[in-house]
């Protein structure tokens, strides 16, 4: 295992950091889109079964809703996949064997 110097495990310590804001952002926006989501299907279906929306519009929300939901996964995958190889790195860096000074 590679000994770090101060500055270095400061710097790795700011790119951890850095990774949860990622995480953090991401979960925030998945979050506001499985609310719409949810939203869309519950005036949806509540809108239907009071008869003031027809079967188009039923259709409509859930599609939208169902796209909602799509772009705001998305942002959160492709996050999560870029973080893990980020962070797999710095692992694979660390437990690189020290080599020799000559």
């Amino acid at each position: 295992m590679k000994m770090l110097t101060k500055n270095q495990e400061k710097a790795l310590d700011l790119e951890i950091e850095k990774s949860r804001l990622n995480r953090e952002k991401s979960m925030l926006v998945l979050n506001k889109s499985l609310l719409l989501y949810f939203s869309f299907l519950f005036v949806a279906i509540v809108g239907f079964i009071s008869g003031n929306l027809g079967r188009q519009t039923l259709n409509i929300l859930v599609f939208i809703g169902f796209g909602i939901l799509f772009i705001g996964t998305w942002p959160y995958v492709k996050t999560m996949k870029a973080e893990e190889k980020k962070l797999d790195d710095i692992i694979k860096e660390l437990n690189e064997p020290k080599k020799p000074k000559k």
